[in-house]
């Protein structure tokens, strides 16, 4: 017997663009391939999804995703984005723990996804311009 003949996957071709998230069909296929560990679960469930959910008054703060090269920050929030986006989503992610606490925010949110650059103006004239230029685009519903 292989391994090939016990492990199934499809392999990972190029490296996530955050912005791929924008297009339904990939969308979809970034949320389907999203593998979660039991630990990823704990840490969506209990810190991400809360933080951004609106329904329950917390002490809401921003997140930040931090980790080396190739360990998966542009798929996991695309991941969240697209669900947050589109509540249909929810049906492809693959963990009932997380399924369930992104109900809270499935398809409640506009995203707006952007990237940063090397740049000398302020984080908030940043994404005050990225808003404006998005918000007067015809393409935003």
């Amino acid at each position: 017997m292989k391994y090939g003949d016990l492990i199934q996957f499809d392999p990972i071709e190029t490296i996530v663009q955050l912005r791929d998230a924008d297009k339904s069909k990939s969308a979809q296929q970034l949320v389907n391939t999203y593998v979660i560990s039991d630990e990823m679960a704990e840490r969506m469930s209990q810190l991400a999804i809360p933080q951004i959910q609106f329904d329950q008054p917390v002490d809401n703060k921003g997140l930040l995703v931090v980790g080396n090269y190739g360990t998966g920050k542009s798929h996991l929030m695309s991941v969240i984005s697209s669900i947050a986006a589109d509540a249909s989503l929810l049906d492809c992610l693959k963990h009932n723990k997380v399924k369930k606490e992104a109900e809270k925010i499935a398809g409640r949110f506009k995203v707006i996804r952007t990237e940063i650059g090397a740049s000398t103006m302020s984080l908030r004239d940043i994404i005050v311009a990225e808003l404006a230029e998005k918000l007067d685009s015809p393409y935003v519903e």
